[in-house]
């Protein structure tokens, strides 16, 4: 069995979002990565942050990404980090190379757009991608050519509305995912999780893609993505990832073990 990663979410198990705190604790409990969210502040330095913030003084005491990769650095911990502003992607990359991350250890997720990939198709060897969805399917709508000048501009800064509407037929929209994907090199998607079902994830494997799903934060959510017969969960970001760990490996033992679910002694 191909076990999935478990990515501490920002403010995993009750920490400060965005803290040191919250590397550590994912530290502590042994995840395999964590997630932080990437900004630059006006003063160029990369920073830890969800909101764009305005101001030097709105950013003081945030904390820097470098600080991140100091504390991460002598640990076997990846690094997630939620690109928030693309333009600074090169940035990131020479501070991740200066600590020592490379694809092995520093992913990306958020803001990598499909045209970085095409004018510097080598990205994706130097990191692990999991390209979120919406940044795909705002180039499928706008292909679509049933946009609006007035679309483009929400396309490009809030792309969410479309890729609901879009999830809501995803079937139909697998095809073009999965071809767009072959053509930029992405081997695993990142979707949130409460809109794929079974046969997506069968779908997308059908296809040649891993999915990695964000935040996975409750129980039955989580029971339901381990269920599914397909094997190309790549990786699971959750706030609660002492349960995260402990229903992967419940689900190991039964894997490897049929028996183990009728054996009370064994569940223990």
């Amino acid at each position: 069995m191909n076990a999935p990663l478990i990515t501490a979410h920002s403010g995993c198990e009750g920490t400060e979002k965005d803290s040191l705190e919250s590397v550590r604790k994912a530290i502590d409990l042994g995840a395999d990565a964590v997630e932080v969210d990437v900004r630059m502040d006006p003063d160029g330095v990369l920073c830890l942050s969800h909101e764009k913030l305005h101001s030097a003084s709105q950013y003081a005491g945030h904390t820097t990404l470098e600080n991140v990769f100091a504390l991460l650095a002598p640990t076997s911990l990846s690094i997630n980090c939620d690109v928030k502003e693309r333009e600074h992607l090169y940035e990131l990359l020479s501070l991740a190379q200066r600590y020592g991350f490379d694809k092995s250890r520093l992913i990306l997720s958020g803001s990598v757009s499909p045209e970085q990939l095409v004018y510097d198709p080598s990205i994706i060897d130097r990191v692990t991608l999991f390209m979120n969805i919406e940044e795909l399917f705002k180039y499928l709508y706008l292909s679509k050519g049933e946009s609006s000048i007035g679309d483009f501009s929400r396309l490009m800064t809030e792309p969410w509305e479309f890729t609901r509407i879009y999830m809501k037929h995803f079937d139909a929209h697998v095809p073009a995912v999965v071809e767009f994907a072959r053509h930029l090199g992405v081997s695993v998607i990142n979707f949130p999780h409460q809109y794929l079902c079974e046969e997506h994830y069968a779908a997308l494997q059908a296809g040649g893609l891993s999915v990695s799903v964000w935040t996975v934060d409750d129980r039955n959510a989580l029971k339901r993505i381990l269920a599914f017969s397909v094997s190309n969960v790549k990786n699971i970001t959750t706030r609660q990832v002492v349960m995260a760990q402990g229903l992967l490996q419940t689900h190991k033992q039964e894997s490897l073990n049929p028996l183990y679910m009728k054996d009370p002694k064994a569940r223990a």
